[in-house]
């Protein structure tokens, strides 16, 4: 394993990374202008825009984070290309029922390579559309994992199709380039109460 700790983080930066991943979305339509400032010119210094950061968050994905235990440690992680392979996707209802428990993001990129149905809410299209534009848009937010300690096994509880189209564009080009290096971690040792854990 060439897994290494770049830092750790606060859960305020944690908050940040996961809502800039989610602020291009039409939920924030109505409030993008009163709030665009503490999103992509934030102070993570500020208590009152770490509170409305946090809040804006809440809003769209709180069924997610109401499951996740309130002992976490955030860390910004770096993994190689092999390590990358065995990240396993999100538990969820629909991944679940689409390609079976415990499956990493290889096996997730073949069963959408060899057409697999997409009859659960996955949303292959999206899928296919982000590993298209693999070079030729700049997917700068992080990744988001969660696991219950530093060395694994890695779930992907935010950026699930972005880390598939990754793994599909690996999986046709051969190529390593475009996989992500560094990832935003989050660890607890009762991450195993959390719903999302596919471990």
């Amino acid at each position: 394993m060439s897994m290494k700790v770049v830092s750790q983080i606060s859960e305020p930066q944690f908050e940040l990374e996961f809502l800039s991943s989610e602020w291009h979305k039409d939920f924030y339509d109505s409030v993008r202008a009163q709030f665009n400032e503490i999103v992509t010119n934030p102070d993570i210094s500020n208590w009152e825009q770490n509170y409305w950061r946090k809040e804006l968050l809440w809003r769209l994905r709180a069924p997610l984070l109401a499951q996740l235990p309130f002992n976490i440690q955030w860390h910004v992680i770096g993994l190689d290309a092999g390590e990358f392979e065995h990240i396993r996707v999100i538990r969820e209802h629909g991944w679940n029922r689409t390609f079976g428990e415990r499956k990493n993001l290889m096996e997730v990129a073949e069963a959408v390579q060899k057409n697999l149905p997409d009859e659960w809410g996955v949303n292959f299209p999206q899928i296919l559309d982000m590993k298209n534009n693999v070079g030729r848009t700049e997917f700068k937010e992080r990744i988001i994992l969660i696991s219950s300690g530093l060395t694994g096994p890695y779930t992907v509880l935010e950026g699930n199709h972005r880390a598939v189209a990754f793994a599909l564009k690996k999986l046709e080009s051969e190529q390593i380039n475009h996989v992500p290096k560094q990832y935003i971690l989050g660890i607890s040792p009762t991450m195993s109460s959390a719903y999302w854990l596919n471990g």
